[in-house]
């Protein structure tokens, strides 16, 4: 009896390790998975391709339009409630009505002190008064300071087009219903490259500042 015990649980064991050997065996190893390939350049992933006659930006694979507008703030602490609501409504009036894509980016650029310190500098070796010259040293070395180690806040408006008109009569259209409460301010060619650089490399120092 106990020795017909035995022989089941010992053939019970042996069909077990038989099946497991079969799946083991028979089973294939899963395929690897292939990586996705990493993109070689910049280029390949940068979403801008070129710029325009005018300074609008190409995007790339035909995703249209985009340019760039710097934004006039202001000191909402300073101004009345009365002031503070009209804005209020002005904006939210201008996102019901605008219905394409915009951007709005905040970004810590230094302060440009090059033009002050020129005038400084020449101050400094026009000048024969040693006490003169302490003053005007000690002012060259404020702007300095101020140059090196303050930044100011600025904020940029991106507007959004299919084709050239589209961007052109939605920047108009956006320039016209925020002339009142946030004004848009053109920028140059090279302050819109800063801007992008920036952007994309936040822990470099531009070449050039400009104000």
């Amino acid at each position: 009896m106990i020795y017909e015990e035995t022989l089941d649980q010992e053939a019970l064991f042996d069909e077990q390790s038989k099946s497991k050997r079969g799946l083991k065996t028979g089973s294939k190893a899963k395929p690897k998975e292939k990586r996705e390939r990493v993109p070689d350049k910049i280029a390949d992933i940068f979403p801008i391709g070129d710029m325009t006659d005018d300074g609008a930006f190409v995007l790339q694979d035909d995703r249209g339009y985009a340019d760039m507008f710097q934004v006039r703030s202001k000191d909402v602490y300073a101004q009345s409630d009365q002031e503070t609501e009209f804005d209020i409504l002005a904006l939210t009036q201008f996102l019901r009505a605008f219905d394409a894509n915009i951007k709005i980016v905040s970004l810590n650029f230094p302060v440009n002190m090059a033009v002050q310190i020129a005038h400084l500098q020449k101050k400094i070796d026009a000048n024969d008064s040693p006490l003169i010259d302490h003053f005007l040293q000690k002012k060259k070395a404020e702007l300095e300071f101020l140059e090196k180690h303050r930044t100011n806040r600025e904020f940029y408006l991106y507007v959004y087009g299919e084709t050239v008109k589209d961007l052109t009569e939605r920047c108009q259209f956006a320039r016209r219903k925020l002339q009142r409460t946030i004004p848009m301010e053109n920028l140059e060619t090279t302050k819109k490259l800063d801007v992008i650089y920036k952007l994309n490399n936040q822990n470099s120092k531009l070449d050039h500042q400009r104000g």
